[in-house]
């Protein structure tokens, strides 16, 4: 109900609207508009009311809830159920545990902090209270788990679409990374749950460094915010809102058997292409130069002797050995 009574008072913009008109278009009493008002005013919500009158919203809170993400989403299924905390230890254990008991494709799990979130090979992500859009997705994508990898490129194009309509200019480090100025201002999580021929869901986990000032000293020489990038006091439920509805459109066309709409952007935003990189595999440590993205998502590797291959996934790191 909470939801409503934002949609119906910000459609009344800086005219009040009486508690009457809330409880004839939500079929509810006096008493409980009254009390999800005052549940308003507690998330942060500064409600002004007068009697007779009614209630209008004066400050919107920076909030990445339900119901400041859902004004903004065009989408059909993504984010439509949406599971907001202001604390959890990661929202990818959090988005696991729902997805396990049985919560609908595109379920969008929020915080404003984790205590535990982690990137990729465990390592810690540090979480600035309310400075970052941290959410998580779950998927139920009816392929084969061989092409699951594709799933985290969709997100990062589709940060990386939703960054450059703020007028920054965002790189892709193949293949969960986005970058600002060499800089990391955007990690990509994704987890699966499957089997040999079928996967049950992903969980894809965001973190993009939104009203971040400062960092650790630890990683302050590798990570940015957009704050740091010149884009201030950034709404970030409208944010989460962008990242989201340009990811469907690439999701969906990628189900129909498309991967184009999203390798697209990839590859024009690659970051990687043309430098020299160093990967693992299998324990031995090898080199080459990064080439393009090819049509099932791997990143090229040219090889020193001219010789080529091809990585699906996995960690690389910019310098030779």
């Amino acid at each position: 109900m909470k939801t409503d009574i934002v949609a119906i008072l910000r459609k009344g913009g800086d005219n009040f609207v009486s508690g009457q008109t809330i409880c004839d278009q939500l079929q509810v009493s006096r008493t409980a508009v009254w009390k999800h008002i005052n549940q308003l005013k507690d998330d942060g919500y500064i409600i002004e009311s007068i009697p007779k009158k009614g209630y209008r919203i004066t400050v919107y809170p920076d909030r990445i809830t339900e119901y400041e993400i859902s004004p903004w989403l065009n989408t059909v299924e993504l984010g439509r159920n949406l599971v907001h905390r202001h604390t959890v230890d990661s929202t990818n254990i959090l988005a696991k545990g729902l997805a396990r008991e049985g919560c609908p494709d595109g379920t969008v799990v929020t915080a404003e902090h984790q205590t535990s979130g982690r990137g990729r090979s465990g390592r810690r992500w540090t979480s600035i209270q309310e400075g970052a859009v941290q959410m998580s997705i779950v998927l139920r994508p009816h392929v084969s788990p061989a092409k699951a990898p594709s799933i985290t490129q969709i997100g990062a194009a589709s940060i990386a679409l939703a960054l450059e309509s703020l007028g920054v200019s965002p790189r892709i480090k193949w293949p969960n990374d986005v970058l600002i100025s060499g800089k990391k201002v955007c990690g990509i999580l994704t987890e699966m749950s499957c089997e040999l021929d079928h996967i049950h869901f992903i969980v894809m986990g965001i973190g993009i460094n939104v009203n971040v000032r400062s960092f650790p000293e630890e990683i302050s020489s590798v990570a940015t915010s957009l704050a740091l990038e010149g884009q201030d006091n950034l709404n970030r439920a409208r944010l989460a809102a962008d990242v989201l509805n340009r990811m469907e459109p690439l999701y969906r066309s990628f189900l129909q058997g498309d991967s184009e709409p999203f390798l697209s952007v990839c590859r024009r935003l690659s970051w990687l292409r043309d430098k020299s990189i160093s990967f693992s595999r299998n324990g031995e440590p090898l080199s080459g130069v990064a080439g393009d993205i090819d049509d099932q998502g791997r990143l090229e590797v040219i090889f020193p002797d001219g010789t080529r291959d091809y990585l699906l996934s996995g960690e690389v790191h910019i310098g030779s050995i």
